[in-house]
């Protein structure tokens, strides 16, 4: 499943996600985050590599939460499994965060590069996930390009949410439904 080290290094990430946004900005020193949340510069460092990295086990929590919904949900049709996991891990209590940080983290060159690798990451790991549902092996084309879909009709939903402030859900599931038109039948 996902990649979050342990409890401490996880609620170290929750309280620099909270800094960041209490503080409106990302532009932190290790030392200033360390003193706000109340760690030492050495478990700092072994938590989180770099400082980009402070967001890395929120991410993985996100993947790990869309993952379990995606795997558990019962019997329905795919896009309310879809929707209702986008829900799970970034709507409804998370909302909040998830309006605030996204927008910080889109315009720190590191934690971009972080999301990214994320990003990817989720899409490894949900097809995977999608394979039973879909019927087919996680190295399926048609289990990895599915994936891919999911994975980025998440982030084209976040840029979308940092960049205008809409609802980000409304806009995954727009995503998703174009992705499953079959946006690209008009280059065959």
């Amino acid at each position: 499943m996902g990649r979050v080290r342990d409890d401490a290094a996880m609620r170290a990430s929750e309280r620099c996600c909270e800094l960041y946004i209490s503080r409106g900005t990302t532009a932190l020193t290790v030392a200033e985050i360390t003193t706000a949340i109340g760690i030492s510069a050495r478990s700092f460092h072994r938590y989180f590599p770099t400082k980009a990295d402070t967001v890395q086990p929120v991410f993985d929590w996100t993947t790990d939460t869309f993952n379990t919904h995606v795997r558990t949900a019962g019997p329905g049709a795919p896009r309310t499994v879809l929707r209702d996991g986008f829900r799970a891990m970034l709507g409804g209590a998370h909302a909040a965060r998830t309006r605030a940080l996204f927008p910080l983290v889109f315009a720190d060159p590191g934690m971009w590069s972080v999301f990214l690798r994320a990003v990817h990451h989720g899409e490894i790991t949900l097809a995977e996930v999608l394979a039973p549902r879909l019927g087919l092996p996680a190295d399926a084309v048609v289990t990895r390009t599915a994936a891919a879909a999911v994975a980025s009709a998440t982030r084209l939903a976040l840029e979308e949410m940092a960049r205008t402030g809409r609802d980000p859900e409304p806009l995954f599931l727009a995503h998703i439904d174009a992705f499953a038109a079959g946006a690209l039948g008009d280059l065959r």
